[in-house]
This record gives structure tokens, C-alpha cells and sequence, in this order.
């Protein structure tokens, strides 16, 4: 399985549909708030009843706490806009044909790295017949290494070809 195509296909937005389980953060997290200002707003009141310099630090303690969780939720919310931008961006750029195909200006790393490691496997195609070619016939299959050497030859040349969109050649062998 494609792991781009796990993430998901939809290009328009990296959100969740409605009735997923996207919701249960969203009211743990409106919950967890709520208690901090029950527990800001009692130490308030505590502290207003009493008037005691240890309620008052108790208030600001619990104000403090609280806007410790607003600024924690922001930074949350911030990084997670900031993971959706990146996700939508990898799925649009999975969405497209390579740069190459498209025109654009010197094709996509991927098919760099294939191209370069289908030119390896020619030239040590043509390594191995010169080579070859030097060794006595005595206890050598010539014929077996020959058909390994043209298929070795054959499937990089149709690698290449795919890498530039070309029409395949070859023969197909059962």
C-alpha cells in the first residue's frame, strides 16, 4: 500500500469528516478548561470571602494555571494548522506526475535516484560481458550468462524508458 494514499486522497482539506472521532479531543480539551475556570473562579470567590493573603495566592496560582493551559492549547493549535498545511502539501505534491513529465525543471529526486541506479546496472552489464569475454569457455554456461546479461539489460533500459515516459520495449518471457 501506497503510504501517501494511507493518509488520505482528499487534496481539498487534510480535516476529518464530521462524526469521526476528531471531536474528542476538541471536549477534552473544552472540559480540562472548564474545571481550571471552576477551580480559578472558587479560589476567586474563596479568597474574596475569606480575604486572606493565602487565598489570594491561591487565586493567582490558579489564574496562572489557567492561562498556562490557554497558551498550551494556542501552541496546540497553532502546531497542528501547521501539520495540516504540510500534510495538504505532501498530498498535493503525491497528487501530481513527476516534474519532469510536467515540464517543469529537472524531475523529482525519486527518478533521479532510479535513473542513477538503472546507468549502474548497465555499466556493470557491460563490466561483466567484457569481462566475459577474456575467461576461457571451459565450465562456463555461455548461453545461461548471456540471457541473464540481455535481461539485466532489458529491464534497465525499460526502467530508464519509464523514468522518461517512453513506450516500453522488450520481450515478455514466462
Amino acid at each position: 500500500m501506497d503510504p501517501m494514499r494511507s493518509i488520505g486522497s482528499s487534496t481539498s482539506s487534510a480535516r476529518p469528516a464530521a462524526g469521526t472521532g476528531s471531536r474528542t479531543p476538541l471536549w477534552g480539551t473544552v472540559i480540562g478548561m472548564a474545571v481550571l475556570v471552576v477551580i480559578f473562579v472558587v479560589a476567586l470567590l474563596q479568597a474574596a470571602n475569606a480575604n486572606s493573603l493565602l487565598g489570594w495566592v491561591l487565586a493567582g496560582i490558579a489564574l496562572g494555571w489557567l492561562m498556562l493551559a490557554v497558551w498550551v492549547v494556542l501552541m496546540v493549535r497553532k502546531a497542528a494548522r501547521f501539520g495540516r498545511s504540510q500534510v495538504e502539501e505532501v498530498q498535493r505534491r503525491a497528487g501530481r506526475a513527476p516534474a519532469a513529465a510536467q515540464g517543469g525543471p529537472a524531475g523529482s529526486m525519486r527518478d533521479e535516484k532510479l535513473s542513477h541506479s538503472f546507468q549502474i546496472v548497465l555499466v556493470q552489464s557491460r563490466v561483466l560481458k567484457q569481462e566475459l569475454a577474456g575467461l576461457p569457455a571451459d565450465g562456463v554456461d555461455r548461453e545461461a550468462i548471456d540471457r541473464a546479461l540481455d535481461t539485466i539489460d532489458i529491464t534497465a533500459g525499460n526502467g530508464m524508458s519509464m523514468l522518461r515516459e517512453e513506450p516500453l520495449s522488450g520481450t515478455v518471457v514466462d
